[in-house]
């Protein structure tokens, strides 16, 4: 540890920060983004990580309260129980973040010099490989995983679709219902969305896992930016400088291969496990190459009027724009050059 603190240079706008953490943290509330977070508690998630963040930050000479307070927080969060009903489901996601937050630390005490993005990388391929490991050595295997975590889905359904049912049962509520097809008709498209989710998020929940993990790994480390003295690394960039090692576009052609060749037919939701972590990760380039190509308030609003009407055009272009720049460069070849 050194003997010296210095403080963290560059540490960002709370604004945009604070909303983000807003979202991440209440976006459970929302019964489909309920049935779509493998961990619905995200603050499980939160609070280890930027504890390992004020624990590096004390090996560099930092005060070690942030740190013990943070332990002492994580603690808590991690040894709460709920029903035993839950139970099962709950300790392989306290697993999950013992195993994520180890990972990252680890990384970052044998790896200081890389960016952030590198460092969560990392950490997910480590965690999902001691992970995956642990299952297939587990009584039961990957099959009672799969059965665990059904039945913990379709647990949220069904609250879901009972909240959903009781808001409308409500005397101001049920006569507006009544009274307008319109709203009726809402309320019926939200339970067929309930209804439907589990069937796809328990295909999908390495993906979600690993994605949910980056973003609560990309808050942490912003968090700390702001609340830390001394630097445990480069802070986060702004969304229109985002890129990555070209390399990762392996990410998205395995996953492919796998999912849509005949071939690998048995690893064919692995495949789409691959294709959905990777292609969200291109589409947030894009939506960097998005940001770098705004001018002005105007395209700003068309590209939010654009995101609600038709909400999969945006991700559909993010990703080609995405892929595209890992060959055409977009931000530096559109750069403008003097005469």
């Amino acid at each position: 540890m050194t003997s010296s603190a210095a403080p963290v240079q560059g540490r960002g706008s709370w604004r945009l920060l604070a909303l983000a953490l807003f979202l991440f943290v209440f976006a459970w509330r929302v019964p489909q983004l309920r049935l779509m977070l493998p961990i619905e508690q995200t603050t499980l998630l939160l609070v280890p990580i930027v504890t390992v963040c004020a624990i590096l930050g004390w090996r560099q000479g930092a005060n070690l309260l942030m740190a013990v307070a943070g332990i002492a927080l994580s603690a808590m969060l991690l040894l709460q129980g709920r029903g035993a009903a839950e139970s099962s489901y709950l300790l392989m996601a306290q697993g999950w973040v013992l195993l994520l937050a180890a990972s990252f630390g680890l990384v970052s005490i044998f790896a200081p010099s890389e960016r952030f993005l590198a460092r969560a990388l990392g950490s997910l391929g480590i965690a999902t490989a001691i992970g995956f490991s642990l299952v297939l050595l587990s009584p039961g295997g990957p099959g009672r995983v799969r059965t665990i975590v059904s039945a913990e889905l379709n647990r949220r359904r069904d609250e879901g679709i009972t909240s959903l049912r009781e808001a409308q049962e409500q005397p101001g509520i049920k006569e507006a219902v009544a009274k307008s097809p319109a709203l009726q008709s809402v309320y019926d498209v939200n339970e067929r969305q309930i209804e439907s989710i589990p069937a796809w998020s328990a295909a999908l929940l390495p993906a979600l896992l690993a994605l949910e993990s980056l973003i609560a790994l990309a808050l942490g480390w912003a968090l700390y930016q702001r609340l830390g003295t001394v630097p445990i690394g480069p802070a986060l960039g702004p969304l229109r400088d985002f890129r990555f090692n070209d390399q990762l576009i392996w990410g998205v052609a395995v996953g492919a291969s796998i999912y849509l060749l005949p071939a690998f037919s048995e690893g064919k939701n692995a495949g789409l496990n691959l294709l959905v972590f990777f292609g969200a990760l291109y589409v947030i380039r894009g939506l960097g190459v998005l940001a770098w190509m705004r001018r002005g308030r105007v395209q700003t609003w068309i590209l939010i009027g654009v995101a609600i009407i038709a909400p999969p055009i945006i991700p559909a272009i993010a990703f080609g724009l995405g892929l595209g720049d890992t060959w055409l460069d977009w931000r530096t070849r559109l750069q403008p050059r003097p005469l």
